[in-house]
């Protein structure tokens, strides 16, 4: 009897998630209809989320405030940045608060939550370590969200800023921890502000890839100001371009563009666009 009413259950469970992905269509009397299917491309484990890239390293002002209403017209569930939010480079505790806080003045005016990752710009001393800390209480962590997990590492472990990065020990040790925790999640979305991958001092990162081999997932990063995409552990590994950093703008050929990724997650895994912040209007297009 329990197994009757728990199978009862089950169908019914099935038939609403069916339901909230067919249209309610009219009905008419003729075999063919004006339309494809009945069917709409929407599931309960689809959404989207923005990844953002290089504010600053030769900053050209306004293009990430642009950034910011071009993000809140295509209304993701979340951002996640790469790093190089602010100018840094800097000792002077006034300056590192005049920063910070005029990069949260645009973050404000996101319409959805923002993740935080370090960039040697934002990470680049031991004073702005120490704020980093105090503004965010973590320099790494990781988050859940429809069964997609999410870990956001800090490549200027030890703010070594351009001098040999790569993680720090406790980094490879909390990654291998939550992917333990985490065996069975349909993706793994890594960032990290530099691709540890270029570089021979990257060696803890290697361990982090290593751990990543045997599970579908995807690494997003900026630093170099040019957009390529690498194949590893045969799945995609980003270098983002630009979000208002220093560019010659020379286009899709060089990889130099002003942009972010909208990232689709489907039963089906990712789908990946770039969209130019000169190609996304609202509908006052013609004022």
């Amino acid at each position: 009897m329990k197994k009757q009413i728990f199978f009862l259950f089950f169908l019914i469970y099935l038939t609403s998630i069916y339901a909230q992905n067919k249209l309610k269509l009219q009905k008419f009397n003729s075999v063919n209809k004006p339309w494809t299917s009945e069917r709409v491309n929407d599931t309960k484990n689809k959404f989207n989320f923005v990844v953002v890239t290089d504010r600053t390293g030769g900053e050209r002002k306004g293009i990430w405030e642009k950034g910011i209403e071009k993000i809140n017209l295509m209304q993701p569930a979340f951002v996640v940045s790469v790093g190089d939010l602010i100018n840094g480079y800097t000792e002077d505790i006034k300056k590192i608060n005049d920063e910070w806080k005029e990069f949260n003045s645009f973050v404000k005016k996101l319409e959805m939550p923002f993740f935080y990752v370090a960039g040697n710009h934002d990470y680049t001393n031991e004073v702005m370590e120490n704020e980093w800390f105090k503004r965010f209480g973590t320099d790494y962590y990781h988050f859940l969200y429809k069964n997609v997990l999410f870990i956001c590492l800090n490549s200027e472990y030890g703010h070594t800023a351009l001098n040999n990065p790569d993680l720090g020990k406790d980094q490879v040790e909390f990654v291998d921890k939550i992917l333990r925790m985490n065996p069975n999640v349909d993706w793994t979305m890594v960032f990290m502000h530099q691709p540890l991958w270029l570089r021979e001092s990257g060696n803890n990162w290697l361990k982090v890839e290593k751990l990543l081999q045997n599970r579908k997932h995807s690494v997003f990063t900026g630093h170099h100001h040019k957009y390529k995409l690498y194949e590893r552990n045969k799945n995609d590994y980003f270098v983002l371009a630009t979000m208002g950093g220093g560019s010659k703008l020379r286009g899709k050929k060089y990889g130099e563009f002003d942009h972010f990724m909208f990232i689709t997650m489907t039963e089906n895994g990712p789908y990946f666009s770039n969209l130019m912040l000169d190609g996304i209007e609202g509908k006052n297009i013609r004022k």
